[in-house]
């Protein structure tokens, strides 16, 4: 019993990691290259180091894929 519910805690934990993940599609308003940030749709996402923000530009629509922790749009994918 102790290892199902073992099982069933962690089958939970992973579908909340990937319920919180959201996508959102627009055209870019705003590139901050030295904040790491891009405004789409009046809400700004920002990119961690490990993703390359090169050849974006205002005026492209592009779709990422982000996740809210603690009220900052962190950016794990975008696509133009």
């Amino acid at each position: 019993m102790v290892r199902l519910t073992s099982l069933v805690a962690a089958a939970l934990s992973l579908l909340a990691g990937v319920a919180s993940a959201a996508e959102v599609k627009g055209v870019i308003k705003a590139v901050d290259t030295t904040m790491r940030t891009v405004t789409v749709n009046s809400i700004r996402y920002t990119f961690p180091p490990t993703l390359n923000m090169a050849g974006l530009a205002v005026g492209q629509t592009v779709t990422i894929t982000f996740e809210d922790a603690n009220g900052t749009n962190f950016v794990s994918k975008i696509a133009k």
